[in-house]
């Protein structure tokens, strides 16, 4: 009983809802991608959440700034325009004190007189100039500041809407990801049954460890241990597993609306002997081994079956270890639901 609450347990923690192209199962690594992929779209829409938020802070500090910047710009050029008033008017009540003396001069007349005129005049020019020059340099660095100002606008908004864009997709696929139809849950209910009633029959084996149950969403793994079934580096069956495949494909044929895929998987551990080449060879011939004891129950539709074999390219946990690696060596029977139209 104390197996059957644990399976459970695990069988909701999994349940994990798919979206409208839910009629398409998954193997066990595509199903632990989709996961991954979805717990790391939450991690980013919560990091992008964060982002947004902080880049909108830094912008707007940022616009605050180069606002304040114009504003007192805009001052500086109003002084400067002031000064260059009460300067023009001070140059101008000079100019017609020259032009006076000028007069003057013009009716005494005279040489030295002329040339006073001519050095008058070209300062007179060179002080229009210089005004002139420092008035457009505050003119073009106002214009710097807006044009400035204007593209951080535009960048900020652009950034915005994207981000936008991505929390709106991502909130769109978590959302598809979260629907379920009655037609899948009903499949489920009836994988649920056929867990329970494995877990029943398989009661000691499990207790042992021998055999593990895996309900995922959508199918359900029975694990058999490599210490149980296959000798190492042999493909023949070990007379102590052949009690439990035959209550498993007892109970496979009671529920006849299920396809059956065995998996055979090895470690990273090379072999090549007389017999196998390699770990491909290995895994595909131990596969096919179950596969065939399984259907000496002539209840059981070999329609329904397949056999595969994945060498060490699909391991449950990293071959680190010599326990790892006694876990990678396995075979897998994996119940999936038919396809229905």
């Amino acid at each position: 009983m104390a197996g059957i609450k644990k399976t459970l347990i695990i069988f909701s923690l999994c349940f994990i809802p798919v979206g409208a192209i839910a009629q398409l199962f998954y193997t066990p690594g595509e199903y632990n991608s989709l996961m991954n992929t979805k717990v790391a779209l939450e991690l980013e829409l919560r990091s992008l959440n964060r982002q947004y938020a902080n880049d909108k802070k830094n912008l707007q500090n940022t616009i605050k700034s180069l606002e304040g910047d114009i504003t007192n710009l805009n001052r500086e050029i109003e002084l400067l325009k002031k000064k260059n008033q009460e300067e023009n008017e001070l140059y101008r009540k000079k100019i017609s004190e020259l032009e006076k003396r000028t007069d003057i001069l013009k009716e005494q007349s005279g040489e030295t007189e002329r040339e006073l005129i001519d050095e008058n005049r070209k300062l007179q020019e060179s002080f229009d100039s210089e005004i002139k020059k420092q008035r457009d340099l505050l003119e073009n660095e106002r214009n710097r500041f807006l044009q400035d100002t204007i593209k951080l606008k535009s960048d900020y908004d652009k950034r915005i809407t994207s981000l936008e864009k991505e929390i709106e997709n991502l909130n769109n696929e978590l959302s598809e990801l979260k629907q379920l139809t009655e037609k899948q849950r009903k499949e489920l209910s009836r994988m649920e049954n056929q867990a329970l009633e494995l877990e029943k029959q398989l009661e000691d084996e499990i207790k042992k460890g021998n055999i593990r149950l895996t309900r995922f969403h959508d199918r359900l793994v029975i694990n058999i241990d490599d210490k149980i079934s296959f000798d190492s580096g042999q493909a023949v069956l070990k007379k102590n597993v052949l009690p439990s495949l035959k209550k498993i494909s007892k109970i496979l044929s009671d529920f006849p609306e299920y396809n059956i895929i065995v998996e055979g998987h090895t470690d990273n551990v090379p072999i090549k002997t007389r017999r196998f080449r390699n770990n491909w060879q290995l895994s595909v011939e131990r596969s096919l081994v179950v596969l065939e004891y399984l259907l000496e129950n002539t209840d059981l539709d070999p329609r329904r079956l397949t056999s595969a074999g994945y060498s060490e390219y699909r391991p449950v946990v990293p071959n680190d270890t010599k326990e790892n690696r006694a876990l990678n060596r396995r075979v897998d029977i994996v119940v999936i639901p038919m396809l229905k139209k």
